[in-house]
């Protein structure tokens, strides 16, 4: 088939035949792969995102080879000091047996004169010996946060750990560690300040504890200086008998100080405590409590556990994540039930003093997306439910116009 056109240029007819048609189909998308591939770069961006993601895979598998060389030379470390220790034992054990026993005459002489002293002895003596003693009760600390003491907000002051938007942080003045951190007290601008704790198990008070973070120079204003201490007797602390009174922190001292509960006080066994702070340093308005302690008794020490392999590997990862991947770190879990329960400060000292309660990491950011993804879709129906009854209120005027 043979069609005829006119030139632009020579204006003159001249035959297109379907020969040129294929050409020109090439061309258009030749040309559509310009504009659409081409021009933004579509190829070059995902060479760069595979590249990068490649990149990211080389660096997370030599992140976790370091890790586990660094458990593996621990492990290497602690079978070396075993194998020296039990050397020493050994020779302590053939230096003992070698050391000569009297002779047979000399234990029979020590014998007959152990006799001869146990009948000489009355018979008082011997009955007072087999009266058992008493063990000396141990103390531990009730008031505890990781022992499953926590405070009672309802009944306490308003405090700047508890504020209107964010997580509660109130139990940080019961996490019980050597120092407590400056930036993490519980201050309070009330007039007459109370701190009402419900302890971890019911108890028989033996005395109580405060301890302020470490200052250099003068004590800071704020300083809880002296407080009282009552046994709520029933869930509203409305009913109350008095522990101690008038106990005063010291500004001489930033450690620990204790005031010791009388032993004459007719207390029953109490499961919920209140402080009361009557004065502080410096007469401002606000005062700031860091650590409180309520010791009680107990019969059997507290037991110290070793630390296990799945222990080392949350403390060696959280440990990393803070001096080499701070991203990472904030999305990891780090609460400070997670850091103090697996013995994670020995290694990680500045995790434990930034550890919050109740912690902000991925499940949290997770959970902020969903709700903004939640909220922006709410709003997005609301706007389009209006434009559409908009839209057809106008709709309907304009066919009441035209149809009246």
């Amino acid at each position: 088939m043979i069609s005829y056109g006119i030139d632009a240029r020579s204006s003159c007819p001249c035959r297109v035949t379907d020969i040129e048609k294929p050409n020109t189909k090439t061309r258009m998308w030749h040309q559509w792969f310009n504009i659409r591939i081409r021009q933004y770069m579509i190829l070059e961006i995902c060479f760069v995102i595979s590249l990068i993601m490649i990149l990211y895979r080389f660096q997370t598998i030599s992140n976790q080879n370091d890790r586990v060389l660094e458990m593996f030379r621990k492990n290497q470390i602690r079978t070396k000091v075993n194998l020296t220790i039990k050397p020493l034992e050994q020779s302590n054990v053939d230096v003992l047996k070698s050391i000569k026993t009297p002779t047979q005459d000399s234990t029979d002489k020590t014998e007959s004169v152990v006799l001869q002293v146990n009948q000489s002895k009355p018979e008082t003596v011997n009955s007072a010996r087999k009266v058992p003693i008493p063990k000396a009760p141990f103390r531990f600390n009730a008031a505890d946060y990781l022992k499953g003491a926590s405070v009672d907000i309802a009944h306490s002051s308003s405090s700047n750990l508890n504020p209107i938007i964010g997580y509660d942080q109130t139990n940080l003045v019961l996490l019980d560690r050597p120092q407590p951190p400056s930036d993490k007290a519980w201050c309070t601008n009330d007039e007459n300040p109370v701190l009402t704790i419900n302890l971890a198990k019911y108890i028989k008070p033996i005395s109580v504890s405060y301890q302020h973070s470490k200052w250099h120079g003068a004590i800071p204003n704020g300083t809880p200086k002296t407080y009282d201490v009552v046994a709520c007797l029933d869930f509203y602390c409305e009913k109350w008998r008095p522990l101690v009174s008038n106990c005063e922190y010291s500004q001489y001292d930033s450690n620990e100080q204790m005031c010791n509960i009388s032993s004459h006080l007719d207390v029953p066994l109490i499961g919920k405590v209140q402080f009361r702070f009557r004065e502080n340093y410096g007469d401002t308005k606000m005062i700031c409590v860091h650590l409180v302690r309520v010791y009680g008794e107990t019969k059997t020490p507290a037991k110290i556990e070793q630390k296990s392999l799945k222990s080392e590997e949350i403390c060696t990862d959280l440990r990393w994540y803070y001096h080499n991947s701070y991203l990472r770190y904030i999305f990891t879990d780090k609460n400070c039930t997670v850091l103090y329960e697996n013995n994670c400060c020995s290694e990680c000292l500045e995790c434990c003093e930034e550890c919050l309660i109740s912690d902000y990491n991925g499940t949290t950011f997770g959970n902020i997306f969903l709700i903004i993804i939640f909220t922006l879709v709410v709003i997005f129906m609301l706007v389009f439910s209006i434009l559409a009854h908009i839209r057809f209120n106008n709709t309907l005027a304009m066919y009441e116009e035209r149809f009246p």
